[in-house]
């Protein structure tokens, strides 16, 4: 029987190839996106297959000493702690770090082990591969660049930046305290449009990169930016 299916507006030929098209409509074929295995997934096997090339017997105490977690900033992604802490790790050097690096598709890999209580709250970051630790980080259209050693990015304050983002201060001058590296004062220029913001902080390597963004995003001469204790 040959007969035109409305589905397809094509032919299909004998209920044979009327069960094959279904079989095709029920099985949608998967993305590239979705063929993909997750990053933590290709981590784990690129780390087993070079303990098994070394003859080390892979381990469940070794899958579990493996990062769950990350922050990713551009080409560098950065650890917490509490993985990669068996001794064992070190016997392997930049050989491993270069083949999670790979699994990850980054370049550069980085710990993070706790915050000082230096009272500017400095992170005590390890590199682990690469040399520069200085990152790139886009988020809401807004470059932000910073030393992930002397610095911290907090992503838990986007819904507050994206409040912000929202906001129309063509007309107002905006005083930001604790301005960090301009997590707030850049949305305020970039998308609320402040007239003006007097960003205060007084960590020097933030204020650095407070000044560094400033004129990356182009609103520097909107600017003012006052190095200090902000409690003064």
């Amino acid at each position: 029987m040959i007969g035109q299916n409305p589905l397809t507006n094509g032919l299909y030929h004998g209920p044979e190839s009327a069960t094959a098209l279904c079989t095709a409509l029920q099985t949608p074929q998967l993305s590239r996106k979705s063929k993909a295995k997750p990053h933590g997934d290709r981590m784990i096997e690129v780390v087993q297959e070079l303990m098994m090339t070394k003859g080390v017997q892979w381990s469940k105490e070794l899958e579990d000493d493996l990062p769950s977690g990350w922050q990713r900033h551009g080409d560098l992604l950065l650890f917490g702690d509490g993985c990669f802490s068996q001794a064992i790790w070190q016997n392997f050097g930049s050989e491993l770090w270069l083949a999670v690096a790979l699994a990850m598709g980054v370049k550069r890999l980085a710990q993070i082990k706790h915050i000082s209580r230096d009272g500017w709250r400095t992170p005590v970051v390890t590199m682990l591969l690469g040399d520069d630790s200085y990152v790139t980080h886009v988020d809401n259209h807004i470059r932000y660049e910073f030393d992930v050693t002397k610095c911290m990015f907090s992503f838990g304050n986007i819904t507050e930046k994206l409040r912000i983002s929202s906001f129309d201060c063509s007309r107002e001058t905006v005083v930001d305290l604790y301005a960090g590296i301009g997590y707030f004062t850049l949305p305020y220029l970039v998308h609320a449009g402040a007239a003006h913001v007097h960003a205060c902080e007084w960590n020097p390597h933030a204020v650095t990169a407070l000044r560094r963004n400033l004129h990356i995003n182009k609103v520097a001469h909107r600017c003012t930016v006052h190095q200090g204790d902000n409690k003064q």
